[in-house]
């Protein structure tokens, strides 16, 4: 597949957290609740699998049952991968530069297996991406070990909070926010400053905005395209 050609010009820049209670929020106010299918089915499932321990292996019935078995799970499966889809898409459509987080679910599986089991934050993370690269639009991850949780999105004061602590308020300034709102908005700002750093985008001001009080941030891809620096210049 051909991506489309990279835009010249990036007006939203959004940055998205990630976790287990809900599967993404936006720091622009984004969020997609975790549809928890696997916890949907479980009772289902639970009823299947004492069905098959008490069939005898190998026999009709326990085929059936097995069979009914990899069915629900195959359902499961396709109810996560249509969540992740839908999500992603508009995720991409909404926004034309995405920031996340370089997570390790593996390792969050360790803490909060159940809960981490039920979820697809790697797969919208993944699907986020190349549909990104597919429409000329940017993705960026943060940093694995760059703090994002219990940062203040008014002051920047930092703040140690734990799993149950779903809103805090913060200790300089007296704002009382969201968790989860606040690390969105705290990896929007990092993926800010790295991509400007990198000299990947550069921040403009367009002459619509330079006379208005309020103005929207606006970048502009700095970076040449893949295989420009082999072209020959026109001859004098």
């Amino acid at each position: 597949m051909e991506c489309k050609t990279a835009k010249q010009v990036l007006e939203m820049l959004s940055g998205f957290d990630i976790n287990s209670k809900q599967t993404v929020v936006g720091s622009n106010g984004f969020v997609a609740d975790n549809p928890k299918f696997l916890k949907q089915a479980i009772e289902k499932l639970n009823q299947l699998q004492r069905q098959l321990a008490r069939r005898t292996k190998g026999s009709n019935r326990w085929q059936k049952t097995k069979q009914r078995i990899n069915k629900l799970h195959g359902k499961i499966s396709r109810q996560r991968l249509d969540f992740a889809h839908k999500t992603s898409r508009q995720i991409t459509n909404e926004n034309d530069i995405l920031v996340f987080e370089d997570l390790n679910v593996k390792a969050m599986q360790k803490f909060n297996g159940s809960m981490v089991a039920d979820n697809v934050m790697g797969l919208i993370t993944q699907l986020s991406k190349y549909k990104a690269e597919l429409e000329g639009k940017l993705y960026h991850e943060i940093g694995r070990f760059e703090k994002s949780t219990g940062i203040c999105s008014e002051c920047g004061q930092r703040h140690v909070l734990t799993l149950n602590d779903r809103r805090f308020t913060c200790t300089a300034c007296g704002a009382y926010q969201s968790r989860d709102l606040a690390a969105a908005k705290s990896i929007a700002s990092t993926g800010e400053l790295d991509i400007i750093a990198a000299g990947i985008v550069a921040r403009v001001t367009p002459a619509s905005q330079q006379k208005q009080s309020v103005k929207m941030k606006v970048f502009e891809l700095s970076k040449l395209d893949f295989g420009s620096e082999k072209k020959k210049l026109p001859s004098r």
